[in-house]
């Protein structure tokens, strides 16, 4: 440890890395592979580059500041705060649902138990609820390590081994991606909505850094952590990759496509691994899926209820007289009853329901770019500490490309 100063420090970026890669890894981008082969490459590295600032931001307010990433949406004014309220009211379940049946999905293969979703959801979420009412930051912290390592080294074997496999088609799975009707379209902006993750994401960052004090109420120093966000930042991005290999080395131009059903799909993804490495890693890499996903519900379950209750208590003079602890659960139940109620909304139809939490967030992403960017390079950050001038202009060219690409899906869909 003392050799590796940083390694203390590991933790909101592992936290990061346990709730981004879900969804918008195992399933989109593994799709995106097997749909498109290596033509959606660009886009996967593309989308992870732009983001950045608006992810970053959470990590570096809070190590300058000492303070939640809402203090900075608060200090921007009022509009901010019911912004990121209302974006986050309206997507939470439906995000919370989306990862939670795809986790379902996996758990059925893992013990061959076989019940209608929702209730199996149901079930995963009220095991989530007792984990953190009993573990809490704490269980999250220590079991996202060790999460995060299995699944990295299960998909970089796996991907290095399916290339193996592919050999014969390689020079047809690297064709060049080209817009040819509205489902590319749908399709691209279903795998930048979750790519990496939503941007609310960096409010849950900040948080999680908060909560990464030591006991008398230091925080990391920004070196180290600045380490642990690049970490997982950097590690998500390539995990992206390893995911579209696979799913354009096993599947492109073979005619197999994905079910729309989370029991099947679940299934499909491992076989990929399987194919790749031997029918014997078939146990192992289905308990990593699991517990990937399963770590995804988890920090979502978790993240959601932490930092809507923390917007609610700054906008409701009320609610700011209820404790914050109380506040919390109160959130996290009305999470968990609404994201069931949305199960039995969508039955089964995964990739329905993926698609459509992954395109609202994408709609809400310049939105939440733009507040974050005024935040980044706003007067609370002193100029000597505020990024690199490329970060300023990385920074306004994903907040116009995002705003951008948004109003042209809006125009060829729906205008």
């Amino acid at each position: 440890m003392k050799r590796f100063p940083f390694l203390a420090y590991l933790g909101p970026g592992l936290l990061y890395a346990g709730a981004a890669v879900g969804v918008s890894h195992l399933v989109q981008s593994t799709r995106a592979g097997a749909v498109y082969g290596y033509g959606l490459l660009f886009v996967v590295l593309f989308a992870n580059l732009i983001k950045y600032p608006f992810f970053v931001v959470g990590t570096r307010y809070t190590i300058i500041t000492g303070k939640s990433l809402l203090d900075g949406y608060e200090a921007l004014g009022r509009l901010p705060i019911w912004i990121f309220f209302f974006i986050s009211i309206g997507t939470m379940c439906i995000i919370v649902a989306t990862v939670t049946l795809v986790t379902s999905g996996l758990f059925s293969n893992l013990l061959g138990v076989t019940m209608e979703p929702w209730l199996l959801c149901a079930i995963i979420l009220i095991f989530c609820f007792l984990l953190l009412a009993i573990g809490k930051f704490a269980a999250l912290d220590g079991l996202m390590k060790w999460i995060v390592v299995l699944l990295t080294v299960s998909t970089i074997v796996a991907m290095i081994l399916s290339f193996y496999a592919a050999i014969p088609k390689l020079e047809t799975a690297g064709k060049t991606f080209v817009i040819s009707n509205l489902g590319d379209v749908a399709f691209l902006i279903a795998l930048m909505g979750w790519m990496p993750i939503p941007i609310e994401a960096a409010v849950w960052q900040s948080d999680w850094t908060l909560a990464k004090k030591t006991p008398d109420g230091k925080l990391p120093p920004m070196k180290y952590a600045m380490i642990d966000f690049n970490i997982g930042y950097i590690g998500t991005t390539l995990l992206a990759v390893c995911f579209l290999a696979l799913g354009a080395n096993m599947m492109y131009n073979t005619g197999a496509e994905f079910s729309s059903q989370a029991v099947s799909f679940a299934s499909e993804l491992v076989k990929l691994y399987t194919t790749a490495i031997g029918s014997w890693s078939y146990p192992i890499i289905l308990i990593a899926a699991f517990f990937t996903m399963f770590s995804t519900t988890l920090t979502c379950f978790d993240a959601y209820p932490r930092v809507v209750s923390n917007a609610s208590r700054r906008l409701f003079k009320p609610l700011a007289k209820i404790p914050t602890e109380q506040l919390y659960w109160y959130w996290i139940v009305l999470v968990g009853v609404g994201s069931i109620l949305i199960l039995l909304f969508f039955r089964t139809n995964m990739k329905s329901l993926v698609d459509f939490a992954t395109t609202v967030s994408f709609l809400n992403a310049p939105i939440l770019a733009l507040i974050h960017h005024l935040i980044l390079f706003g007067k609370e950050i002193p100029r000597d500490q505020r990024p690199k001038p490329w970060m300023n202009l990385l920074s306004w060219f994903g907040i116009l490309f995002l705003f951008g690409f948004s109003i042209y899906y809006i125009n060829i869909t729906f205008l």
